[in-house]
């Protein structure tokens, strides 16, 4: 019925920031999948035509920055893959966290610990931050970079 959702004991700022985390991970996730486009085109239609989770998109997206041809900016691209895939990990631990009663008495998800909404402000600042980095790379050196003939 209409307003259902508003029964779920769960408060609005917790709510927020859950779905902020969500959203900004999700934002990242698709500033790697368009940078391992340009790396190797073809590689969103593979993406998407497999369904792949974010975990194998994450080790795709290490796997074609191992193999472009050493510089700089491959090194920074292979610095923020690794870290894609730490982010993966806490974006996993948040959202198949399941509901808890927190400490303080509200309602929250535990992962490894229960997810406060400080925990759920960080990892949503981390996605902004490693994604930020993604788009100049996606919108500098990726601009003009030539993909490596397959062999």
């Amino acid at each position: 019925m209409k307003d259902d959702r508003l029964r779920s004991p769960v408060k609005t700022d917790y709510v927020e920031a859950l779905g902020r985390a969500a959203y900004t991970f999700a934002s990242l996730e698709w500033q790697v999948v368009w940078c391992a486009e340009k790396i190797k085109p073809g590689s969103l239609d593979r993406i998407v035509d497999e369904e792949m989770t974010a975990g194998r998109i994450a080790k795709t997206f290490i796997d074609l920055t191992r193999n472009m041809p050493k510089s700089s900016e491959r090194e920074e691209l292979k610095l923020y893959a690794s870290k894609f895939m730490e982010l993966v990990n806490i974006r996993n631990n948040i959202m198949h966290g399941k509901p808890c009663t927190g400490p303080n008495g509200d309602s929250r998800l535990k992962g490894r610990a229960v997810i406060e909404i400080s925990d759920l402000e960080k990892a949503a600042d981390d996605f902004v931050e490693c994604g930020g980095h993604l788009n100049s790379l996606l919108y500098g050196f990726l601009q003009n970079y030539v993909p490596q003939a397959s062999t």
